[in-house]
């Protein structure tokens, strides 16, 4: 019997450094030290771009084992985008551009040419035969699931298919759920004797493709694997069972097998996946339809007909991801000539920040920061190359049906919505490649029921560990607490009108009375225009506050350097008085609210606040956020003295290690007493500028 097993590394762009070297030292060594003392353990090894960069810089000796193992024929490197994207999410030249970037890195350092590529996150599309028709790739591997999905039987996917677009061909292996759940979570014994089953059965090959990180980087794993020996077991009893058992490499079998038959895989990922991409209330019905199947002994026959939703579908959950993926879509129809725009470019698509499931992905700041980061160096050398002093495009940006406004300029980049509040979406301080409002909406989760259930346990079963996916516990006792949803998506300049006796406490937990209906209202261009000094934009909306008729006027004005003003004109056009309190809300991140560096100033009265902290100061024209690890402040100057509420963006999250509390962000509401007779006006006027030190 043919045992195949593909294995695929990978850390982020942007990922810390700290996390490489663990996963080096515990995972990806001893994985490949395991290998050379095994030289009959054949296997198919998937290193992604950013770690090879990393091993390249930091440990290039484990490179040359890696090399060593690929000259003496046991190791096959695959290929695959470099920075490890979505291929189906990315255009196809950068698609095809990334694998290229990848083959000849392969041939360079292994001297070997790669004829398979590991397809990330196993998000799969029908496209893809041709996206990839010229980059020499023969074969991928895909899940069970995507078979099942197409009409096929378990008993009919152990093997090799062939699928087609427009004529262009491509292998398909498919690595069985079962298989990725035993290995390394059960006894060797366990895998050993599911594999004999299979062979006694009559199968002619078996499939193993998942992470490498489940031999020592999640949660229980190193003492498992490592520690206890559990992976070199694995590659013994491989070794020890060679009349009954041989590892092939993957791309040795699909050259010397022909195709079992033709097929055509919908859209699909790996089941797991296809739960997360849904939205919360349907994922939990799913999770329970799956789990009332099991119980009920229904799972195999209906497995094949039951399915949740298409990554695609993420980028409609999650707003923040959706921006990220436009504008890197925008920019990547812009770089085609600078080589080194395309490389940020490409950098600014590796997937993990766009998605979000049992690992942390779009929940993670730094993650995003990256991508952010990214991009807006992409963006710079536009900015640079065009010779444009300010630009301002107006387009659907996030195809939505609806034109945002966009402005750039070297110091600053900006996006406004009018169709939602009239808001900033995007403020960058490009000189420093910092996205300021990368911050996060607080979302219902499907896997935030589970909060309710968890349990802590002593102990466990010393014969197996949990994977990640079974996993469900709580790193601070008190998270069911900080469940908070918003009901808007978390942009700026915003507005609000609350009643007298409001409170930041009530406003930070989604507990009070918005009395007019702006804050995700369309608001009407009047203008939008540049020269070559600064762009001006002037919204405008007539609506209702507590029942009275109310027109905002705001004008956004962009100058050559980082500073934006806004100027607002509240006009009562109605026949009844108004009185209310004005917010005008920002979203903004300062990175992290555990660094000392990184807190609140009141330059009138000296008084810092902190991150963490949900509060208010009073009578003010000033306020800054002060961020000096990167070296910028955020000062913002007002007309009038206003209050200003503060309090920070946590959210509940799961991710390998249980369920945890991120900051995602500051949010900020400047307040101004509104006291408006029929036909009659107010001014308020806000300078934000952004300050480099």
């Amino acid at each position: 019997m043919n045992l195949i097993m593909v294995i695929h590394c990978h850390q982020p762009v942007g990922n810390f450094d700290h996390v490489f070297k663990m996963a080096h030292d515990k995972c990806y060594r001893p994985l490949l030290d395991l290998l050379e003392d095994h030289p009959a353990v054949r296997v198919g090894l998937h290193f992604s771009g950013p770690l090879l960069e990393w091993l390249d810089q930091r440990r290039p000796e484990t490179l040359d084992l890696l090399a060593g193992l690929v000259k003496r024929d046991q190791v096959e490197p695959l290929s695959g985008g470099f920075f490890e994207p979505l291929l189906a999410s990315i255009p196809v030249r950068d698609a095809s551009g990334q694998v290229r970037m990848m083959n000849e890195y392969i041939e360079s350092r292994f001297n070997r040419k790669p004829t398979g590529f590991w397809l990330t996150e196993r998000v799969w599309d029908p496209g893809l035969p041709l996206t990839l028709s010229g980059t020499e790739m023969a074969y991928t591997v895909v899940d069970d699931t995507h078979f099942y999905y197409a009409g096929l039987k378990p008993h009919d996917i152990y093997g090799r298919y062939i699928t087609e677009k427009e004529g262009k061909t491509l292998s398909l292996l498919a690595t069985p759920m079962i298989m990725r759940y035993l290995i390394p979570f059960k006894p060797v014994e366990e895998v050993m004797g599911h594999l004999w089953e299979m062979k006694e059965a009559g199968r002619a090959v078996a499939l193993y493709g998942d992470d490498g990180e489940k031999f020592g980087l999640w949660p229980g794993t190193y003492d498992w694997v490592i520690q206890q020996g559990w992976l070199e077991k694995f590659f013994t009893a491989i070794t020890d069972s060679s009349e009954w058992l041989q590892t092939v490499l993957p791309g040795e079998f699909v050259a010397s097998n022909r195709p079992l038959g033709r097929i055509y895989l919908p859209q699909a990922s790996y089941e797991e996946m296809t739960e997360w991409a849904l939205p919360a209330e349907q994922g939990h019905a799913l999770e329970n339809i799956i789990n009332s199947l099991k119980a009920e002994g229904r799972w195999e026959e209906w497995r094949p007909f039951v399915r949740g939703g298409v990554w695609d579908n993420f980028l409609v959950k999650y707003d923040e991801a959706n921006r990220m993926h436009k504008k890197m879509l925008f920019l990547s129809e812009q770089v085609t000539h600078d080589e080194e725009a395309r490389e940020f470019l490409w950098r600014g698509q590796c997937n993990c920040a766009y998605w979000h499931g049992v690992f942390g992905g779009l929940y993670l700041g730094h993650l995003r920061r990256a991508i952010h980061e990214n991009l807006i160096r992409a963006q710079a050398r536009l900015i640079k190359e065009s010779g444009e002093e300010t630009k301002l495009l107006q387009l659907d940006l996030d195809k939505d049906g609806s034109e945002e406004i966009l402005v750039w300029n070297p110091g600053l980049s900006l996006g406004l919505d009018p169709d939602k509040g009239g808001g900033i979406f995007e403020i960058c301080h490009l000189p420093l490649a910092l996205n300021l409002s990368d911050t996060l909406t607080r979302r219902r989760e499907a896997y935030h029921h589970r909060l309710r259930e968890i349990t802590q346990s002593e102990g466990g079963n010393s014969d197996s560990i949990a994977s990640i996916h079974d996993m469900a516990k709580s790193k601070d006792a008190n998270l069911e607490r900080s469940l908070i949803y918003d009901g808007y998506t978390r942009i700026s300049l915003l507005d609000h009108f609350l009643s007298q006796d409001a409170t930041v406490e009530g406003y930070a937990a989604n507990e009070y009375d918005e009395l007019g209906d702006f804050v995700e209202g369309e608001y009407l261009v009047e203008k939008a225009l540049s020269s070559s000094e600064e762009a001006i934009v002037v919204l405008t909306r007539t609506g209702h506050v507590a029942g009275r008729d109310l027109t905002v006027k705001k004008s956004i004005q962009v100058g050559a350097e980082a500073r934006l003003i806004v100027d607002y004109e509240f006009e009562c056009s109605g026949s009844e008085p108004l009185s209310t309190l004005y917010g005008c809300e920002f979203n903004l991140t300062l990175f992290s609210d555990q660094d000392p560096k990184r807190y609140y100033l009141v330059p009138e009265s000296g008084r810092r606040r902190e991150v963490p902290e949900t509060g208010h100061e009073d009578n003010l024209t000033e306020f800054e956020l002060i961020n000096g690890p990167d070296r910028l402040t955020v000062a913002f100057n007002f007309s009038q003295q206003v209050s200003a509420w503060f309090f920070p963006l946590m959210t509940v999250s799961q991710s390998e290690e249980g369920f945890e509390r991120t900051y995602q962000g500051s949010s900020l509401l400047f307040l101004y007493p509104l006291v408006l007779t029929p036909r009659k006006k107010a001014q308020l006027q806000i300078q934000l500028d952004l300050i480099k030190s």
